[in-house]
């Protein structure tokens, strides 16, 4: 499923009207008719408050108003005066009033107070204000009708996005509505998988109201799903070895860090990886080995204070040669002793390499070598490693996610999964996809390790570096929602994701988990 902007939305209407001549007013209707239908499911109640802003957001208000009217107690509260409305929304207003649907106005400050009123009986509000189109701060009137219904505490179903959020960025204008639910058309929109607005929308349901399928294919983003997912898995003959499978190099690991190399590589022999040759500093070999049997260490040259010493090099990458993925930052350590081994691996490396942790944080200070890469590369940054590759800062990564993520695989022409709440895939050529798996209990030590092994796993099995990280971006998100399941958010570990990639394997396999 794709995931569209404002504009391409509003794009995509506009080729379903003039291109296929399927009348405005009969988008309009679909979407009322859809809203009902969600309504009825929710069993709200009987007294249904629709507030309506000017545009064809409020007409889909108009809409949901005059059929839920023949069955409950409907009051729709006007934004604007009633010779502000026009085309569609005006239509189904004029429908409305024949109809004898109460009409109310709340345009002016003197006017809150009925509407104040009237939120005080109500058992659903029905969120028809701005809708897709808001781009700027939200303030009067619509500050205080937003605010009122918020502090109100009623349920709210937002029609298309919550008001106030920004549909392109998840950024909330000023103000936002607070949504139970929130009933989208077509294709669901960028802002309800971008923070801080994603978290205003509540259960999203995304209803189709008879735009063309070929339209709908037209998004430049993508929505993992399980469905997607399970093609890209690679797949296993019944005649294959350990080689079929590839093997995976990990570099990883210091004195006090073992545990991230120990995450690291069960998760990539979770993975589906056929060898797995864990290369740590001698220090810690022992622990890793008796950690991950199945592992084979290579014990790495340490300096005089225990951790990796840069003369490594030259072994890693002559073991890298016979390896179809590395994976490289676990642990390391952020010594910039060790930038030379970093960068020389980064150059020289001609195996599909994924970068994360401190080999991310080592390279923001040599990126120069990154951008030279020419071989296939993952990049794993959460929003803190983002910034400092491009020399920016948190705020700024997180208040545009979509934007940083591309940035960073244009600039580096990496494959790049910008970790997080919905976790965003970015490709140098523009492409990107957002992972819907995942919850907060992954805001754990060692979560970020495990997700570098299982997509070296994937690259060393043969897929491309896009495939590789979508699904592992997608199967690390569910192994930690299964998880949940069992022991709770609170109580989620690293370990505990690495132990549920195989019932993540086969629910993707199953196709039956569903977000």
């Amino acid at each position: 499923m794709k995931i569209v902007s404002a504009a391409e939305m509003r794009s995509m209407d506009q080729a379903a009207i003039n291109d296929y001549s399927i009348p405005g007013v009969v988008l309009m209707e679909n979407a009322g008719l859809r809203l009902a239908e969600v309504i009825r499911k929710g069993n709200y109640g009987l007294h249904i408050m629709v507030v309506a802003g000017s545009g064809n957001n409020g007409g889909d208000g108009f809409v949901v108003a005059r059929h839920l009217s023949q069955e409950k107690n409907v009051s729709v509260w006007l934004t604007v005066r009633e010779e502000d409305y026009s085309g569609d929304a005006l239509t189904n207003l004029k429908i409305l009033k024949k109809m004898g649907v109460k009409i109310n106005s709340v345009y002016k400050k003197e006017m809150l107070a009925d509407f104040i009123a009237e939120l005080q009986k109500a058992d659903l509000v029905v969120d028809a204000l701005f809708g897709t189109g808001l781009c700027r701060e939200v303030s009067g009137i619509y500050y205080d009708i937003i605010h009122s219904i918020n502090q109100s505490k009623i349920p709210v179903i937002a029609v298309d996005i919550p008001s106030g959020v920004c549909a392109d960025t998840g950024q909330i204008l000023g103000i936002a509505i607070k949504a139970r639910e929130t009933v989208t058309f077509a294709l669901p929109k960028l802002g309800h998988f971008l923070y801080p607005g994603a978290d205003q929308v509540g259960v999203l349901h995304v209803k189709k109201i008879s735009i063309p399928a070929v339209l709908e294919e037209k998004g430049s983003v993508q929505l993992l799903t399980s469905e997607l997912i399970s093609l890209l898995v690679p797949s296993r003959r019944s005649d294959s070895h350990k080689g079929t499978f590839g093997a995976v190099l990990l570099v990883a690991g210091s004195s006090g860090m073992s545990g991230a190399a120990t995450l690291a590589a069960r998760a990539a022999l979770r993975g589906g990886c056929g060898l797995l040759y864990a290369a740590v500093p001698g220090s810690i070999q022992s622990v890793v080995a008796a950690q991950v049997a199945e592992a084979i260490t290579i014990p790495l040259p340490v300096n005089a204070a225990g951790q990796l010493d840069a003369t490594a090099l030259t072994t890693l990458l002559k073991r890298s040669v016979n390896c179809q993925a590395v994976a490289v930052g676990p642990g390391l350590t952020q010594e910039q002793e060790l930038l030379p081994l970093i960068a020389g691996l980064v150059r020289e490396c001609k195996v599909p390499l994924v970068l994360d942790a401190d080999a991310l944080n080592l390279l923001a200070l040599a990126p120069e070598a990154l951008q030279e890469r020419q071989a296939p590369t993952i990049i794993t940054p959460h929003p803190g490693e983002a910034a400092r590759l491009l020399g920016s800062t948190v705020a700024e990564i997180q208040r545009n996610r979509l934007r940083s993520a591309r940035e960073l695989a244009a600039r580096f022409g990496s494959t790049v999964i910008l970790k997080g709440a919905y976790s965003i895939i970015a490709e140098s050529n523009g492409t990107a996809a957002i992972n819907p798996t995942g919850n907060n209990g992954m805001a754990t030590a060692g979560s970020g390790d495990v997700l570098t092994g299982l997509a070296a796993s994937l690259l060393a099995q043969g897929v491309t570096s896009a495939q590789a990280a979508q699904t592992a971006a997608y199967l690390h998100g569910l192994a930690a929602d299964l998880a949940v399941k069992e022991i709770g958010e609170r109580s989620l570990l690293a370990s505990d994701i690495v132990r549920y990639i195989p019932q993540a394997y086969l629910a993707v396999q199953a196709n039956k988990y569903k977000v």
